[in-house]
């Protein structure tokens, strides 16, 4: 009796990271042996699907890893306009995406409009950075990164606040050097830089920093 290897293309292998569940901090590659069964939603069109599977996964995979100057990450902000065109040769680790908001140290903005973007509105200033490795796929993520370790004065006064990076977890597959054969990771990428109160708060910030707000009765 002779048995045959299985063998599953990097295609097919994204589409069942996207479906695994569960995640920790840092690199680690993904085990298959967690406890309970997948979760399949019946009305999930990825289990209803009956066409050209070979087709799909290189859709799928192309369009996650396809970049040019405008458009080289799957995740990017919304006011995608504010990011800067990237050449061949700008497709480097941590390279700045944004031009410089305002310093850490800027006055009071006079007039906020919804039209101002949320970059500067923001009480922790922020930059847009590229994650880039080329063994990975996709090879360009699109992160924050925080321009401040704590919000401006003027904004928030004397309160014991500080900026942190808001974290998630984002799977991909990983190659060797040679790009001949992959692993599949998660990676942990910073989605925003959010201000929190500062983890070992002494008694020198205002007593009256957080105030209740009533609920108003139900008519």
């Amino acid at each position: 009796f002779q048995t045959t290897p299985l063998i599953i293309s990097p295609w097919r292998a994204l589409l069942v990271i996207i479906h695994l569940s569960g995640a920790v901090e840092g690199f680690y590659r993904i085990r298959r042996t967690g406890p309970g069964p997948d979760l399949i939603g019946p009305q999930e069109c990825y289990h209803r699907f009956s066409g050209d599977g070979a087709n799909f996964e290189r859709t799928l995979i192309n369009w996650l890893h396809r970049k040019n100057t405008t458009h080289y990450s799957p995740i990017t902000p919304s006011y995608h306009s504010a990011l800067l065109k990237l050449q061949v040769d700008s497709l480097r680790h941590g390279e700045q995406v944004t031009t410089s908001s305002s310093s850490c140290d800027a006055k009071k903005v006079d007039q906020v409009s919804p039209e101002t973007p949320l970059r500067e509105r923001a009480l922790c200033k922020f930059e847009y950075v590229l994650n880039y490795n080329p063994r990975r796929i996709p090879a360009a993520l699109t992160e924050v990164r925080c321009s401040c370790k704590r919000p401006n004065s003027k904004l928030v006064g004397r309160k014991i606040f500080e900026c942190e990076p808001l974290k998630y977890h984002v799977r991909v597959l990983m190659f060797d050097e040679n790009c001949l054969e992959y692993v599949e990771y998660t990676e942990t990428i910073a989605l925003g830089c959010i201000p929190v109160v500062q983890a070992n708060a002494m008694a020198d910030g205002q007593e009256d920093f957080i105030v209740p707000i009533s609920v108003a009765p139900q008519t």
